[in-house]
């Protein structure tokens, strides 16, 4: 514990720093918006939502206990998801060894910096609800059954955060179904593992789907929690040579250990240990959602686990090389360090040299906030309807827009091709003071359906809404020209 100590010392200041100048990312101003509007009076599914309720709902409880919606209080929030997430690696690695516990915080702690966590990115609950529901499973506290049936109810929970939680329930039931296939449960137990994760699993479900009913938000919760999620989001490849490139030195590593993993030593200590089938398993049902989109934080589910693989087999080679030899030497760890520490500045180098400023200096937000209040002056207490910059303003505005998005990306899309007059509507609407499309040539943002006949048919009614409506107006206070009601 006490090492575990020392690592979070060293970690929270310094990845609070990293995220604080970082800003809030694309995604992280989504969650914000709608977070903040829960305590404005709004209901979830007001606006949709990119991710499951749960994430909404629980920024919002926690940001108001921390002190509300600025860089501080953020900021304070996203370096508690990660410790979070390095508690909770802890837990798991000690189910291998004090060694592993502490190898897997330390890669684990890296890979924040590397896949987005310091944006407020739902895969720090996901991965903590995933990693404890394996130390849960497969610990040795409490009764087997009820061990079972409490992973899957976390899985549930994570589910409740962002659906690709669901491919850890997947990885749970490989694992049981390769013990039987070893030999190492009978068919009955398996099928009563199974049922008992299911059952955890669906219990947080089962209980959200009965809350949105008795609301009557369920078709909402529905769509945006299952239907769209896994057969509406189209698949892409417009991430993926930053994805090499960023995360270039953990599939180094990863690619070291699957040579070290199928040398004879090795490849027996890996068969003489089931929990850590559960580990790759759990890592490779991970990687699934990345077949559509390559995004870093995706990968970081995946790579959660992929840490604990790693701390287990550099423990496993270290105890080799200690019965080989008395001591390991200084020189030795000193060259580890020193080249994972080469592998990461060189991935961090080919990626974005700048983000090195995010340690040495501290960001200046001031233009943020004047952005902010010149939209607040404009608009009053009507709505706004922002295409530039669209969740950045929302959220520093503190205003809302009168249609149920606050971006233009793929859901939106799929929004529109059900309710085409919805710009048409909301352009009309005498509570709407404040538009700003600026110099953009178009409406959205994705870039996978910029051609399809609703998307330009959306266009042509904002055109036409802005020229019977609003005048356009460019001010030297506000760096994008925007529209007002006549």
């Amino acid at each position: 514990m006490t090492r575990l100590l020392l690592v979070l010392a060293f970690f929270c200041p310094v990845f609070y720093l990293f995220t604080y100048n970082s800003g809030y990312g694309y995604d992280a101003y989504e969650y914000l918006v709608i977070a903040r509007s829960l305590s404005e009076g709004y209901q979830l599914y007001d606006f949709i939502p990119s991710k499951s309720y749960l994430l909404y709902s629980s920024t919002s409880v926690l940001l108001n206990l921390l002190g509300g919606y600025n860089h501080v209080t953020v900021s304070a929030l996203i370096t508690l998801l990660a410790v979070g997430v390095l508690i909770s690696a802890w837990r798991a690695g000690r189910l291998f060894g004090e060694r592993t516990a502490l190898l897997t915080v330390v890669l684990t702690a890296i890979g924040c910096f590397f896949m987005e966590m310091n944006f407020l990115e739902p895969e720090s609950w996901v991965a903590i609800c995933g990693l404890n529901a394996f130390t849960v499973a497969v610990g040795n506290n409490g009764r087997p059954n009820w061990r079972w049936l409490a992973a899957g109810f976390l899985l549930g929970i994570g589910m409740c955060f962002k659906s690709v939680a669901a491919f850890y329930v997947i990885g749970f039931g490989a694992y049981i179904l390769l013990l039987c296939l070893t030999g190492r449960i009978t068919f009955w137990p398996m099928v009563i593992r199974g049922m008992l994760v299911l059952l955890g699993f669906a219990l947080p479900l089962l209980l959200s789907i009965l809350y949105f009913y008795t609301t009557n938000r369920l078709d909402a919760h529905l769509e945006w929690t299952y239907i769209y999620p896994f057969s509406g989001y189209p698949a892409h490849t417009l991430f993926l040579t930053k994805f090499f490139i960023k995360l270039s030195w953990l599939i180094l590593l990863l690619l070291i250990s699957a040579l070290l993993v199928v040398q004879r030593p090795y490849r027996i200590i890996y068969q003489k240990t089931p929990i850590i089938w559960l580990v790759l398993l759990l890592a490779a049902f991970a990687c699934v959602p990345m077949l559509k989109t390559q995004a870093s934080h995706y990968f970081f589910q995946a790579a959660v686990f992929f840490s604990l693989h790693l701390g287990f087999l550099a423990d496993q080679w270290l105890e080799l090389y200690e019965a080989r030899h008395r001591n390991i030497p200084y020189r030795l760890i000193f060259i580890g360090i020193g080249g994972v520490g080469v592998l990461l500045l060189v991935s961090l180098l080919l990626y974005r040299p700048d983000a090195l400023k995010r340690f040495t200096s501290i960001a200046d937000y001031a233009g943020e906030e004047q952005a902010g209040a010149f939209i607040r002056e404009r608009a009053g207490n009507g709505h706004v309807l922002l295409f530039d910059n669209a969740m950045s303003l929302y959220y520093l505005s503190d205003r809302e827009p009168n249609v149920p998005f606050i971006f233009t990306e793929m859901q939106t899309t799929h929004y529109i091709e059900s309710h085409p007059d919805t710009y048409g509507k909301a352009l009309a609407d005498t509570s709407l003071k404040l538009v700003i499309f600026g110099n953009r040539s178009s409406l959205i943002d994705d870039s996978t359906a910029i051609n399809k006949p609703t998307n330009a048919y959306a266009i042509r009614q904002l055109q036409a809404g802005l020229q019977q409506h609003f005048v356009k107006v460019k001010d030297p206070r506000f760096p994008l020209t925007y529209w007002v009601r006549k």
